[in-house]
């Protein structure tokens, strides 16, 4: 299976993901977070780093559209792929269990980290679908 420059260009671009994230993080901790709490201040970083990622996907989408929906689902799921390595290697850097790894992904408490991951995996495929085609 031949790889296009710009499915390599999008695969690329999910190195900006984990920035995005480490930043949301680090804003989250410094400012909001420690008058919310653990559990609330987490659910509410979901949003502007859903939207970080959004714009991104969309903004590399135009930028080197993608040549069909199929290589837009392959992206997605690199994508997908690389964050849940990034975010499983970090936590187990960072001393966490994998029980507590996962409870962020126990939506019967809450927690609206899955978010995450399900929009790694679908915004290449939103992106193709709202890129303008190229003649």
């Amino acid at each position: 299976m031949k790889t296009s420059s710009s499915e390599a260009r999008h695969d690329l671009a999910w190195l900006a993901l984990p920035f995005f994230a480490v930043l949301n993080g680090l804003v989250r901790d410094t400012t909001y977070g420690p008058s919310m709490g653990r559990d609330l201040s987490h659910s509410v970083s979901v949003a502007p780093l859903l939207i970080a990622i959004v714009v991104w996907a969309m903004w590399v989408s135009r930028r080197w559209p993608l040549p069909d929906g199929r290589t837009a689902l392959r992206v997605g799921v690199m994508w997908l792929a690389l964050t849940l390595a990034f975010e499983f290697g970090l936590g187990a850097l960072q001393g966490s269990s994998m029980e507590e790894m996962l409870a962020d992904y126990d939506i019967t408490r809450g927690r609206l980290w899955p978010l995450i991951p399900l929009a790694t995996l679908l915004v290449p495929s939103l992106g193709y679908a709202a890129a303008p085609r190229r003649r």
